[in-house]
């Protein structure tokens, strides 16, 4: 080979490789970007779900002050519960999201009020005494268990006549305290998933992106939780609350999560598919219908009426 034709060759030789290297360099700093961003939202979701800000409730218009409790669970923590005193024997424990169920948040409690029931509303375990992890109604068992106490041991109560009423987590926690007491007589579940383990981990059809996502909640989940999601499956603890009564209220928009209780669950379940509801509204686009529900529900649990 002539000394003119390897000069040639060795520059384009240098331009292949630099061109190689760089494309090599990112792709490198896409993958790294892509796992970091896929990790970032992880977190910012898990820490979403198990370390919420503990926010100051509003107290409820038009009703009374509550007395203010704050109540040990068997876990070593403190948890703040409002009561609002019983007028007709009969108390219902209501367990809300994230925030909590004191004061305004859901689930609602004016109409209850308003009929006679006594009602304990939980808090968050977020604004706990030290604050604790929330675990979407796992560890929130310690808290019903501790309001569930409280109320029997309130001498205008009677036994034999309380509920529960939780609003999506909440709900979770009403249905496991529900299995393990069977002093609750009576459940009402509105809106929330049929198990968190199903929820959180990856779906037949998802792609390879989608998967590892999920994989990725999943395994932050764990850490920062303490806890194994497939361990809050209300729709397992459905069986064990029979033949106690439980109505399950799910708006339009999320009827795969209460089909998919219903299905696995006897005759003691009662399923109320609110047209044109969804997570959170089904009390506002029914009101009048949920109350009614509601009601008719804990008076024939309660009553027979």
């Amino acid at each position: 080979m002539s000394p003119t034709v390897s000069k040639a060759v060795a520059p384009r030789r240098s331009l292949r490789q630099r061109v190689a290297r760089l494309a090599a360099i990112l792709a490198g700093a896409a993958i790294v970007t892509v796992l970091t961003l896929n990790v970032g939202l992880a977190w910012l979701l898990v820490e979403t779900m198990t370390h919420p800000p503990c926010r100051e409730p509003v107290p409820l218009a038009g009703q009374p002050a509550p007395e203010e409790h704050w109540l040990p669970t068997a876990d070593g923590h403190q948890i703040r519960v409002w009561y609002y005193p019983s007028r007709n024997g009969a108390v219902v424990l209501t367990f809300g999201g994230m925030d909590g169920a004191l004061g305004d948040r859901l689930p609602p409690v004016a109409f209850l009020l308003a009929a006679g029931y006594g009602v304990v509303q939980v808090d968050t375990r977020a604004c706990a005494r030290p604050p604790a992890p929330v675990t979407q109604g796992y560890n929130e068992l310690y808290d019903g268990e501790a309001a569930l106490d409280f109320a029997l041991a309130r001498p205008e109560v009677e036994a034999d006549r309380v509920g529960a009423l939780g609003f999506s987590m909440g709900g979770a926690t009403a249905l496991r305290l529900a299995a393990q007491r069977a002093e609750v007589r009576a459940v009402v579940r509105d809106g929330g998933f049929a198990c968190l383990g199903r929820l959180l981990s990856p779906a037949a059809g998802d792609g390879w992106a989608t998967r590892v996502h999920k994989d990725t909640i999943l395994l932050l989940y764990r850490w920062r939780a303490h806890i194994d999601p497939w361990a809050v499956c209300p729709v397992d603890d459905l069986a064990a609350i029979a033949p106690r009564p439980v109505l399950l209220i799910y708006g339009e928009h999320e009827v795969a999560c209460g089909l998919a209780q219903v299905r696995e669950a006897g005759d003691h379940v009662q399923l109320w598919l609110v047209p044109g509801g969804d997570h959170g509204r089904n009390h506002i686009v029914a009101p009048a219908a949920f109350r009614q529900r509601v009601l008719a529900f804990f008076g024939e649990a309660f009553w027979g009426r």
